[in-house]
């Protein structure tokens, strides 16, 4: 695994102001792991370690896995995407699969998406698809109002 991968991840949380303790408070893990990981004493930190770090430092899992130094394989299939991330002997260690439409439109979006679903709580999706909806709401009836202009002036 990335030697290097300590101190990028040290970089990243400097970059947020952020003392070893509040990064392992956020993602729920000991500080003592990020002082291993940061120091160089971890060279392998496992891969639900680093899903847990990812977002408190403002990178995607999938980028932290690579700089780990975990074998990335991506799989296309009809509809969604797998990626298969490996071990340096070749073991498999995560499988992440996406929704490949919504993914390659917008990846943030995807990964907010996917957050949100594991991460809040029923009440704050709940809140969230409401906004969704409405926004959805709003635009439909734009659309429409477009059309209707669009219909009066060729009526004209």
């Amino acid at each position: 695994m990335s030697s290097e991968l300590g101190k990028y991840i040290e970089f990243l949380r400097n970059e947020k102001n952020m003392s070893q303790r509040q990064l392992a408070d956020k993602a729920g893990i000991s500080n003592t792991e990020v002082w291993r990981i940061e120091s160089g004493e971890r060279k392998n930190p496992t891969p639900a370690v680093l899903k847990a770090l990812a977002p408190h430092l403002d990178i995607s899992y999938e980028d932290l896995m690579i700089k780990a130094g975990y074998i990335e394989e991506t799989i296309d299939h009809s509809g969604y995407t797998e990626k298969v991330f490996r071990d340096d002997k070749g073991n498999v260690v995560d499988i992440l699969r996406r929704a490949k439409e919504m993914y390659e439109k917008d990846s943030d979006w995807a990964n907010i998406a996917y957050r949100v679903s594991k991460e809040l709580s029923t009440d704050d999706i709940a809140a969230i698809k409401a906004v969704a909806k409405s926004l959805l709401s709003k635009q439909t009836d734009v659309k429409k109002q477009r059309s209707a202009g669009r219909r009066g002036k060729t009526e004209s």
